[in-house]
């Protein structure tokens, strides 16, 4: 049987949340990824037997921990040094847990268009770096798009209609598709009768977050060990 530990985190301007996943990678080994055309449904939604093993790997995974904090201390209003320090600082009290996984993925923050979190940005490349000092090249540091854990996983999309009928599909709003992952990442715990976890993120004021890292960890888990191109 072997274990692997996936951590994940997903970086605001203010909070950190993170996640650590445990895999157990001989379980999915049997798993063959489906043609492209037998994955998904127009609708972005899985079909059947992507479902089956997408639930594979939910069943086979389980949530090791998870914490959200606000690294500024609701104090630093500009993003200096200080704010770095205090992440770094924040990162070290979890190193025993750090020197146990294989994988860090690391939410890619958006560097175009009209929406651009610059401290976002800045913040999650002084996370990549601070793990690619602790650990060289011994472990897997990966920058890791967020649409990857939608389309992976299989979120709705909205369906259109042009007057002369022609159908297509798009991806839903910020608001729809964290109501979408608070949703999914419940059901996945409770499918898990992981009460423990369904408990701590029911308490939680950053719901939405915290089931970012753990579906973000899940669709890695996916594209790793079945699809094999990260």
């Amino acid at each position: 049987m072997t274990k692997i530990w996936i951590a994940s985190f997903d970086i605001g301007h203010r909070n950190l949340c993170f996640s650590v996943e445990e895999i157990d990678v001989d379980s999915i080994k049997h798993i063959d990824k489906l043609p492209k055309n037998k994955q998904y449904h127009l609708d972005g939604t899985a079909t059947k037997e992507q479902k089956q093993i997408l639930q594979e790997i939910y069943n086979n995974s389980k949530t090791v921990f998870f914490k959200n904090k606000d690294i500024t201390n609701k104090s630093i209003k500009v993003l200096d040094s200080e704010v770095f320090h205090l992440l770094t600082e924040h990162l070290d009290n979890y190193q025993e847990y750090w020197d146990k996984c294989s994988y860090f993925i690391i939410e890619k923050q958006m560097s175009f268009g009209k929406i651009i979190n610059l401290k976002a940005i800045k913040l999650g490349q002084h996370c990549f770096s601070y793990f690619a000092f602790k650990y060289n090249r011994f472990k897997h540091i990966i920058e890791y798009p967020a649409y990857h854990k939608t389309q992976i996983l299989g979120a709705p999309k909205i369906r259109k209609e042009t007057k002369k009928g022609k159908v297509s599909y798009k991806a839903v709003d910020k608001p729809k598709r964290k109501k979408w992952a608070v949703e999914e990442a419940f059901n996945i715990l409770a499918d898990r009768t992981d009460f423990e976890s369904l408990n701590l993120l029911e308490s939680s004021s950053k719901k939405d977050d915290i089931a970012d890292c753990i579906l973000q960890s899940l669709s890695a888990i996916y594209l790793i060990y079945i699809e094999k191109n990260i």
